[in-house]
């Protein structure tokens, strides 16, 4: 045990006295807290945002006075852990207009009054600026210091001559091994912890910021994979400079591999899996085409209920005027197109008797919103492909580590891609919570739905739009597979370091 704490000691001392050190050091600390006072600006503006989108939907529902008119909307509350890792924050619609008649979806081209919405800039350099975070500086910085620190562990040594000095002690090949990695990671260990408690202090500094004790394990959390991470390339070095015989070799073989693996690897899959896929997108037509059908299925169905109840002159005391006259296509004669909604107009409505057309109603309005759900699943299936296209990607970026940081970081923070998918879901979700609190109130049969002359609708109670962040156990278990690839990796690379050093000709 000495032993390889003398072999530990000298191999921090050796890297901390080193110019790189303070170098490496500089810019990591001076690269992080740049990133994140960008982030916390970029944070800050989001919450203004949602802030100011929520105040006017409150005022919007005030003057909600029939059922009819309801548009409860799905606000996407900014994460604060964005501020060490963006993923998906900026990406995606920030809310969901829920109607009944509306199914929620997503498409990859824009479409007259989808139900989701974006708030903010959509600048794409302002976007591409957005995404340098923490997470992004450990993931380049970090690991080139990482590289930096190994790439002469035994091959310069060797052209020095102390690698033959330290052996003819008898110190057994193992303890140099284990000791050079523990000293090499001893001296990387401040340089990630300072950045972080920068990065952790300038966060807390703003006024809008608010970490609880959940968010900030989640940050521990990241910071533990950070380590596991650059432990990673540490050891990729030190393999290299034991399978070469010159430092210099060692470094641009490192190098050239911590290129690929940062830098181009996951943009040539992202590439090559979207411009290969083996199902391509349909035109645009084609994919609304099907959600036109559905709406001509469900007028059809409530005509022939209207005929069977003996209401055909509905026409004549009452007006159906449909909300939408286009489908954002152009083309008028797709009239109602992906969604249909209906307002009605009763003729003297103070001696109109609307017994029947109430009873219509409560009949076609859970018709419409089963309708609207056969509608969803169809425009959903773009999505759902791009989904299965995207998740192929990832797991062809595994191969590199670095990917694989940056998924685990992203589940931890919150800020990776399921956990948007997750707020459509709950968009979902919460349009469903609607359709039932209506059902209860009876609202669908109700008077106040088309008409205020008997009284307004009841909406005190209306359900209002949660969105639930993950506790610390769940993120870890999102985040494990990733966890456990980086886990694995460090285990085969010091292995291989091991036996390859146990092999190692000194002549």
């Amino acid at each position: 045990m000495h032993t390889l704490w003398l072999v530990i000691q000298r191999e921090f001392v050796s890297n901390v006295l080193t110019s790189r050190f303070m170098i490496g050091f500089v810019v990591c600390v001076l690269s992080t807290a740049v990133a994140v006072f960008v982030q916390v600006d970029d944070y800050e503006k989001r919450l203004a945002g949602y802030n100011t989108a929520v105040r006017e939907a409150e005022i919007e529902a005030q003057e909600w006075d029939l059922y009819v008119n309801i548009k409860p909307k799905a606000h996407r509350k900014p994460n604060p852990l964005s501020i060490f890792n963006v993923g998906s924050e900026n990406d995606g619609a920030n809310t969901v207009t829920v109607e009944l008649g509306k199914p929620v979806f997503e498409l990859p081209f824009p479409i007259w009054e989808a139900p989701t919405q974006k708030r903010g800039s959509d600048n794409p350099f302002l976007a591409m600026f957005l995404t340098v975070d923490v997470v992004f500086i450990f993931k380049i910085v970090l690991s080139a210091l990482a590289i930096l620190f190994a790439y002469n562990t035994i091959s310069g040594e060797r052209e020095d001559g102390t690698l033959k000095l330290v052996l003819s002690n008898s110190i057994p090949r193992d303890t140099v091994v284990l000791g050079k990695y523990l000293g090499g990671m001893l001296s990387l260990f401040p340089i990630v912890l300072v950045s972080l408690i920068v990065a952790l202090l300038i966060a807390v500094s703003s006024p809008v910021t608010d970490f609880d004790g959940n968010a900030v394990a989640h940050i521990v959390l990241i910071f533990g994979v950070s380590l596991l991470y650059v432990s990673t390339w540490y050891l990729l070095g030190l393999v290299l400079s034991v399978w070469t015989k010159e430092a210099a070799t060692t470094l641009i073989l490192s190098m050239f591999i911590w290129v690929i693996l940062t830098s181009v690897h996951s943009n040539v899959v992202t590439f090559a899996v979207d411009k290969f896929s083996p199902r391509q997108s349909e035109p645009n037509f084609q994919v609304l085409q099907p959600a036109f059908e559905v709406w001509d299925q469900f007028k059809n169905e409530r005509d022939a209920y209207i005929k069977q109840r003996g209401y055909e002159d509905l026409q004549g005391s009452i007006s159906w005027e449909p909300g939408t006259n286009s489908t954002g296509m152009g083309t008028s004669s797709m009239s109602g197109g992906y969604f249909i909604i209906e307002r009605y107009r009763v003729t003297n409505i103070d001696k109109a008797d609307t017994t029947i057309f109430q009873e219509i109603l409560g009949y076609q309005e859970q018709l419409r919103v089963e309708y609207a759900d056969k509608t969803e699943e169809i425009l959903n299936k773009p999505a759902e492909e791009q989904e299965r296209n995207a998740k192929f990607a990832d797991a062809l970026s595994r191969i590199s580590f670095a990917d694989v940081y940056h998924f685990a970081a992203g589940a931890m923070a919150g800020t990776d891609r399921q956990r948007y998918n997750d707020f459509i879901e709950s968009a979902r979700a919460y349009k469903r919570e609607i359709v039932e609190y209506l059902k209860d109130k009876e609202a669908f049969s109700s008077r106040a739905w088309f008409s205020t002359d008997k009284g307004t609708a009841e909406l005190e109670d209306l359900p209002v739009f949660q969105h639930r962040r993950l506790s610390l156990s769940e993120s870890f278990s999102d985040a494990s597979v990733d966890i456990l690839i980086l886990l694995a990796w460090n285990i085969v690379l010091i292995m291989t370091a091991y036996v390859s050093f146990l092999r190692y000709d000194m002549s």
